[in-house]
C-alpha cells in the first residue's frame, strides 16, 4: 500500500491534477456518468516477487515490480491528451520515496491513444498509461 500512496502522492502533487483523482469512474447519485475530465489510478499489489536467489523463497519483503495504469477521462479526446500529458511530466523518470526501499525511477512501459466508450451518448473518451515501478530492500 505504502508503494501505491506514494504513486498517487506524486500525481497529486500537480496542481492540475490534484483533486481530479478517483477510484473508479465519476457517477452521480442516479448512477449517471458525470461528464467531467479526471484520473483513475488503478493498481496496487506487486506483479512479482524475486530476489534473485534460487535457494530464496519470496516474502512480503522481496525486491518487487509493481506496474500501475492511470486512465485519463474526458469528454473530449484533447481533454485525454492534456491529463496523460501532465501525468506523464509527473511520473516520468520520478523516484518516489518508500521508507526502507530503494526505487528505480518510474518507467513508462505503455501508452493508449485516446479511445470513446460508446456506451455512453455522447461518448467519453480515456486513454491509459502503464508504469512500471522496481523496489528493492534498502
Amino acid at each position: 500500500m505504502a508503494h501505491f500512496s506514494a504513486f498517487k502522492a506524486r500525481l497529486e502533487g500537480d496542481s492540475a491534477l490534484s483533486g481530479k483523482g478517483y477510484d473508479s469512474a465519476r457517477r452521480n447519485t442516479d448512477g449517471i456518468l458525470i461528464r467531467d475530465t479526471y484520473w483513475i489510478p488503478f493498481g496496487g499489489a506487486p506483479e512479482n516477487l524475486d530476489d534473485d536467489r534460487f535457494t530464496k523463497p519470496q516474502d512480503a519483503d522481496s525486491n518487487a515490480e509493481y506496474v500501475y495504469t492511470v486512465r485519463a477521462v474526458s469528454p473530449t479526446p484533447d481533454g485525454c491528451r492534456a491529463v496523460v500529458d501532465k501525468v506523464t511530466a509527473q511520473l516520468a523518470g520520478a523516484v518516489l520515496a518508500v521508507t526502507g526501499r530503494e526505487l528505480d525511477p518510474l518507467r513508462l512501459t505503455a501508452s493508449d491513444d485516446p479511445r470513446p466508450d460508446d456506451s455512453v451518448k455522447p461518448p467519453i473518451y480515456f486513454a491509459d498509461t502503464e508504469w512500471t515501478l522496481v523496489s528493492r530492500r534498502s
